[in-house]
């Protein structure tokens, strides 16, 4: 059932959202969007994982190709030509290890080691990982990815270099009930909690081997279905990968995240397209194309449970 859904909603973004033309592929946000932004794209490119996992045959070569569009350097720009984003990178570099696992390719654990490396460059003399070049905001979002993303292409200085990065965070952008604060900038910690953050950093404490019980409770104390509902896909989706990784028994997560879930495909899901748009769902900036990856990667994940 879930991976029907997943399939379903895979379907409606590859015939609105994934333009061809000259033989060459771009995703839009969006039926008739302007060409996404990178962060969109790296998100598509985790759901065509989860799809190819399921049997789906996604154009993962097609997507590579379009990604050279924003090649920039050694990373990639949020646009063609346009700023690099630490975070944005981290992301990417994750789906990447994500389509290595599935496709059985080496490169692509290759491709995300290259962004590991350019992601260490975003880290500040006083701790934590910039958002972006040239920005002295230090973000949870690009710290707790980057340490994820370090600790699973296992660079050298791998460890030390996120222990250094999660020491930071824990002791700078955790605040008192045990939740991470978006971001610290001109010396103001912005207490924003976000999904994504929570999710990140507590993948990145598992992997580093420390307790993730308290986080993860929080998180699911923190956000019960109604709540959830107000959240990003693309928040949410990170979080859930994130829960159902920490532990095998993810009863705790399926009585939080079910309910959510069915809510998706019962309110968000607009019978005529198949997007999911409807009902008040949160929403990535109104751009309807990560919000669909994203949604795609949670139904697909909760056919694995």
């Amino acid at each position: 059932m879930w991976a029907e859904r997943a399939l379903d909603a895979w379907t409606a973004l590859e015939r609105d959202a994934i333009r061809r033309s000259r033989s060459k592929l771009e995703v839009l946000d969006g039926s008739r969007g302007r060409r996404a932004s990178l962060w969109p794209l790296a998100h598509v490119c985790w759901a065509a994982a989860e799809v190819r996992h399921l049997g789906g045959r996604p154009p993962i070569d097609e997507l590579l190709a379009a990604l050279g569009r924003y090649r920039s350097g050694d990373a990639y720009a949020a646009t063609p030509r346009g700023r690099r984003y630490f975070d944005d990178n981290a992301w990417l570099g994750l789906a990447m290890l994500r389509l290595g696992a599935v496709t059985a390719d080496p490169a692509w654990r290759g491709r995300a080691a290259e962004l590991a490396r350019f992601v260490t460059q975003g880290e500040a003399p006083d701790g934590g990982v910039r958002w972006a070049e040239g920005s002295d905001a230090r973000n949870t979002c690009s710290t707790a990815s980057g340490a994820w993303l370090l600790l699973g292409t296992e660079t050298p200085d791998a460890r030390v270099m996120a222990t250094r990065w999660m020491d930071w965070l824990d002791s700078t952008l955790r605040d008192p009930g045990g939740l991470y604060a978006d971001r610290i900038e001109g010396g103001v910690v912005v207490p924003d909690v976000w999904t994504y953050n929570q999710g990140s950093a507590l993948a990145s404490s598992r992997l580093l081997g420390r307790p993730t019980a308290s986080l993860r409770a929080k998180i699911l104390d923190r956000w019960p279905p109604d709540l959830l509902w107000k959240e990003p896909p693309a928040f949410t989706a990170i979080a859930y990968r994130a829960l159902l990784e920490d532990r095998t028994d993810a009863g705790d997560v399926v009585n939080v995240w079910d309910p959510y879930l069915d809510r998706l495909v019962t309110e968000a899901r607009d019978l005529d397209t198949g997007w999911y748009t409807r009902g008040g769902i949160g929403s990535y900036d109104g751009r309807p194309t990560i919000d669909q990856a994203a949604v795609v990667q949670m139904l697909a994940l909760r056919s694995e449970v």
